[in-house]
């Protein structure tokens, strides 16, 4: 679901929404990219005034390593960062999202909770938080995570697009639906927004098939993969007239 960075691909698995997991898993990690979040602003703004030559330049080749996708990289700059500036909020951040990045969530983990301990309205940390959470099935700790990030954020689409995730997972689909409903408002041409509401429409009692064909096709036509289980589920489906 959670491209650099996450691919932002949710999965329809036992009829619920799934945020993937961390490389080495089946599914690919989630990513903070174009559209979404970006990573920790470390060398820039007004805090980058209190940092020494020597921690802009860890900073900036953090970043450039970050767009590379070159994670070992990045972790070396951010390491450094931290070392000349400690308890440095945003080479925590980023240093947790490299190690999640990594597959390696303790790690993660202790870098975000860190951040959090220190900036506890820091939005990104929450969010990558309850990703790894999530993808530890620890899903109250995912809900209280992701609904932090949301209220610190709420001008997010991809903070709004992971806690439906989350609220799915716990058959709350009603409020998953007007999650996503927020993220596509925020970002029209978010395809995992898209795609995901499609599925949330297909959990319906009855189903709202066509509410469902419509965002399924949208997200294809952003470039989103088809989904071979959705496209059979709608292609078995009987058309139906619902109102824009």
């Amino acid at each position: 679901m959670l491209r650099p960075s996450f691919p932002a691909r949710s999965l329809l698995a036992a009829a619920a929404l799934c945020i993937p997991a961390p490389p080495g898993h089946a599914d690919p990690a989630p990513s903070i990219d174009a559209g979404q979040p970006s990573v920790a602003d470390t060398g820039r703004g007004a805090s980058a005034a209190r940092l020494s030559p020597e921690a802009k330049a860890a900073a900036e080749a953090g970043i450039a390593a970050m767009a590379k996708e070159n994670f070992d990289a990045a972790e070396t700059a951010f390491q450094k960062l931290l070392s000349l500036s400690p308890d440095n909020i945003s080479a925590l951040i980023n240093l947790g999202l490299v190690e999640f990045r990594l597959g390696r969530a303790e790690a993660s983990q202790k870098y975000l909770e860190r951040a959090i301990r220190l900036k506890p309205d820091a939005a990104l940390a929450w969010m990558i938080l309850g990703v790894i959470y999530s993808n530890q099935d620890d899903i109250p700790a995912a809900t209280a995570a992701l609904a932090q990030a949301v209220y610190l954020n709420p001008k997010s689409p991809q903070a709004h697009n992971y806690f439906a995730v989350t609220l799915s997972r716990r058959g709350w689909y009603s409020a998953a639906e007007d999650e996503l409903q927020r993220a596509i408002q925020l970002a029209p041409n978010f395809a995992e927004a898209h795609f995901n509401l499609a599925l949330t429409y297909l959990q319906r009692n009855p189903p709202a098939v066509e509410l469902a064909r419509r965002h399924y096709q949208k997200a294809l036509d952003l470039g989103a993969p088809p989904d071979p289980d959705v496209a059979a589920k709608l292609a078995a489906a009987p058309e139906q007239t619902v109102a824009p």
